[in-house]
C-alpha cells in the first residue's frame, strides 16, 4: 500500500523522472486524477524537484531495491 513516505519508482514514460525513484510527500484523498505528489533528489529541466502522479502510475520499492541503486 502506498502511503506517505514510501519510496516509488516512477512508470511514467514521458516524465523526466521515468524509472528513478522518490518518495512521496502526500496522498490527496479527494479523487482528483493525480493525487500523489512525489518529490525526487534530483531537479529536471525548470528547477523542480515535486511531480503529480496517477497511482497506477507508481510502484512500491523495496529498502533493499533503493540500497542497490544508490550502491
Amino acid at each position: 500500500m502506498i502511503s506517505r513516505g514510501s519510496k516509488v519508482r516512477i512508470l511514467r514514460k514521458e516524465s523526466y523522472w521515468f524509472n528513478q525513484i522518490g518518495t512521496i510527500a502526500t496522498i490527496d484523498q479527494s479523487g482528483i486524477r493525480y493525487p500523489a505528489v512525489v518529490r525526487f533528489e534530483n531537479v529536471n529541466y525548470s528547477g523542480t524537484n515535486t511531480n503529480n502522479f496517477a497511482l497506477e502510475e507508481l510502484v512500491e520499492v523495496t529498502d533493499s531495491e533503493t540500497k542497490s541503486k544508490s550502491s
